[in-house]
C-alpha cells in the first residue's frame, strides 16, 4: 500500500513539527516504515522512522550519510524527539543539498499511527490543541519554518497594504515588494475573502509570479499574505491550514486581551470609587498588569485642555502616557500612569520617611516637572494637575482620588496663574466642600442674590471684582491692575458691593462670609 509522506505530515500538529530541509514540491509516496538505519539499501520506498538517541546519532556518522543520500528508496527521514538533536553540520549539508526531506516532530509517533493517515486526514478533533500549541510557540516562529520548508518567501500585509512583517531573503522580500508596487496593489481587492486558498488559487492567473491569500479574522479584519505562485495541492492545504489557526489565534489574543482590557477598567474603576476590603486582595490584582501597590502612594491627577489642532487627534492621551514614560524612565518602577475618564491619573511610590511638609513638597516637585515637561511639548495645550493626600494604605487611593479631583476643579478656580494644585492648599474649603450642596447653595443664597442679580442683568462684574480682591487679598493696586479698572473705580464698585449687600469688606466676619460664599459660587459654578 503506498502512502504520502505529506499525508503523514498532516496528522501531526503544524506546531509540533520543524523543517531542517525543503519538502519535496511534487508527492512522496512510500511503501514501508523503518525505525532503524540499515546496514544496506532499503528494497522499497522507505519513510524512515527514529525516536531513539542511538538511531538518531548515526545521523552524525558521514559514511552512514552518504550511504543514505545514495539510496533511492529512501524517501525521506522523520525524527520524533521531544529535545533537541544534533547532527553534525558537514553530514547535514549532505542532507540538505541532496534534498532529502529531515523532519523533527516534537511528539512520539508509531508505526502503526503512520499506516492511518488515511483515516484521520482532514481530522479537526485536536484543533483545541494545535491552537494552543500555536499561541505558545508563536506564529512567527512557525511562519520562519514554513517558509523554509516550502521555500517561499511570506510577506503579511495589513488592510491598507502595508507590509507588518516578511520572511526570506533580502533579493525575494525586494522582488516581491517590486512586484505589490507595479502590479499586485490590486490583487487583493479582486479575491474573494470567503473562498477557500484552492479556489483562489484558481482565480489567479497562472502568470503571476506570487499570490496573495487573505486570512480573514472574525469577519472583522482581513490581512494578506503573499507567497510563491503555483504552490501544489499539498502545499496549498498545509498553508490554508496555517492561516486559519493564524487567523484563530489573532482572534483569541484579541478576545483575551479585550477581556484583560474590561478587567483592568473595573479594577481601576474599584480602586478609584470605591474601598477595597482587603487590602491583600487589591495587590493581587494590581500585580496582574505589573503595579506594585503594596508601598504608600501618592496620587494626582493629570487634566489637558487641548488645542484646536489637538482636538481632532483620537490618540492624544496614549500619546501623553507614552511621553511621560520614556521622560521619566528613572521613575519607572515608583510610578504608575493610566488613562481614566479623559484624563491621567498617575500614582507615585512614596515610602520614605519624611514629615508632612517634605512630602508635600516632594510631590508637588515631581507633578510640577510633569507639567512643565508637557506644557513645553505641546505648548497649545493646558496642562493641569490636582494632588491628594497621601495614602500610607494602598485601599485609601480612593480617597486620594476624590481630594486630588477636588484639588484640581478648585485650584483652577481660585489660583488661576498655577498649574500644579495640592489638596492641602484648598484649606478650609477642603472641609466646607464636604458638606450637601444644598446647604452649600443656600449660604450663597443668603449673600449674594443681589450681586447676582446686577451681574446678570446689568453686567456689572461685581461677583468677578470680589473674585479678584479675595485672591489679591484686598490689594487695591494689584486688584485693578488684573482687572484692568483704575484703583477708584474700584474703590467704587467695592462700595456700590457694600451698600447691595449690607456687608463691610473691613469688617473681619463679613469679609469671611462673602469671601466663602463667592469661592463657593465660583467653585459650584466651575
Amino acid at each position: 500500500m503506498k502512502l504520502l509522506l505529506q499525508d503523514v505530515l498532516f496528522t501531526i500538529p503544524l506546531y509540533q513539527l520543524t523543517f531542517l530541509t525543503p519538502l519535496p514540491k511534487e508527492n512522496t509516496y512510500f511503501e514501508t516504515i523503518s525505525t532503524t538505519i540499515p546496514d544496506q539499501w532499503f528494497e522499497r520506498p522507505t519513510l524512515l522512522l527514529l525516536d531513539n538517541d542511538e538511531e538518531c546519532l548515526k545521523l552524525s556518522n558521514k559514511n552512514v550519510v552518504n550511504q543514505l543520500i545514495q539510496d533511492s528508496n529512501l524517501i525521506g527521514i522523520l525524527l520524533c524527539h521531544q529535545h533537541e538533536i544534533l547532527i553534525q553540520e558537514d553530514c547535514f549539508l549532505l542532507l540538505r543539498e541532496c534534498k532529502v526531506p529531515l523532519v523533527i516532530a516534537e511528539e512520539p509517533l508509531s508505526t502503526s499511527e503512520l499506516l492511518e493517515v488515511k483515516k484521520q486526514h482532514h481530522t479537526f478533533s485536536r484543533l483545541s490543541i494545535e491552537l494552543n500549541g500555536f499561541m505558545n510557540k508563536g506564529i512567527m516562529k512557525i511562519a520562519e519554518n514554513l517558509s523554509a520548508a516550502l521555500e517561499t518567501p511570506f510577506l503579511f500585509l495589513d488592510e491598507n497594504n502595508q507590509l507588518l512583517w516578511q520572511i526570506g531573503s533580502e533579493e525575494e522580500i525586494e522582488k516581491v515588494l517590486q512586484w505589490l508596487q507595479n502590479a499586485g496593489h490590486d490583487k487583493r481587492k479582486t479575491t474573494n475573502p470567503h473562498t477557500t486558498l484552492p479556489e483562489q488559487n484558481s482565480v489567479m492567473r497562472v502568470d503571476e509570479p506570487y499570490e496573495p491569500y487573505i486570512m480573514n479574522i472574525a469577519g472583522q479584519v482581513q490581512l494578506t499574505l503573499v507567497t510563491l505562485a503555483n504552490l501544489k495541492e499539498w502545499q496549498r492545504i498545509i498553508l490554508d491550514k496555517f492561516i486559519g489557526l493564524s487567523a484563530l489565534v489573532f482572534q483569541t489574543e484579541e478576545i483575551i486581551r479585550a477581556q484583560r482590557e474590561q478587567m483592568k477598567e473595573h479594577f481601576i474603576y474599584d480602586l478609584l470609587y470605591r474601598k477595597f476590603e482587603s487590602k491583600k486582595v487589591l495587590i493581587k490584582q494590581a500585580r496582574t498588569w505589573g503595579w506594585d501597590l503594596e508601598k504608600p502612594h501618592h496620587l494626582f491627577v493629570i487634566d489637558v485642555a487641548l488645542s484646536d489642532e489637538w482636538m481632532m487627534n483620537l490618540e492624544w492621551m496614549d500619546e501623553i502616557i507614552v511621553f511621560l514614560e520614556n521622560h521619566l524612565s528613572d521613575l519607572n518602577d515608583e510610578i504608575i500612569l493610566f488613562p481614566f475618564q479623559d484624563q491621567i491619573v498617575v500614582l507615585l511610590k512614596d515610602d520614605e520617611n519624611r514629615n508632612p511638609s517634605s512630602r508635600k513638597s516632594f510631590v508637588f516637585e515631581k507633578a510640577a516637572m510633569m507639567e512643565k515637561e508637557l506644557s513645553s511639548h505641546w505648548p497649545g495645550c493646558q496642562f493641569h494637575i490636582g494632588i491628594g493626600k497621601w495614602c500610607q494604605d494602598s485601599v485609601n487611593l480612593n480617597k486620594s482620588y476624590q481630594e486630588a479631583k477636588m484639588a484640581l476643579q478648585f485650584g483652577k478656580v481660585w489660583l488661576e496663574n498655577d498649574h500644579v494644585f495640592h489638596i492641602n492648599d484648598l484649606g478650609i474649603f477642603n472641609l466646607i466642600m464636604h458638606l450637601h450642596k444644598e446647604i452649600l447653595y443656600d449660604f450663597c443664597e443668603e449673600y449674594l442674590p443681589s450681586l447676582i442679580e446686577s451681574d446678570d442683568k446689568l453686567g456689572t462684574e461685581y461677583l468677578k471684582t470680589l473674585k479678584a480682591y479675595f485672591q489679591y487679598q484686598g490689594n487695591v493696586n494689584e486688584v485693578s491692575e488684573a482687572l484692568y479698572i483704575h484703583p477708584n473705580t474700584l474703590r467704587n464698585r467695592l462700595k456700590k458691593i457694600e451698600d447691595m449687600t449690607g456687608l463691610y469688606l473691613h469688617n473681619n466676619v463679613d469679609f469671611l462670609n462673602l469671601m466663602v460664599a463667592v469661592k463657593i459660587h465660583y467653585s459650584m459654578s466651575f
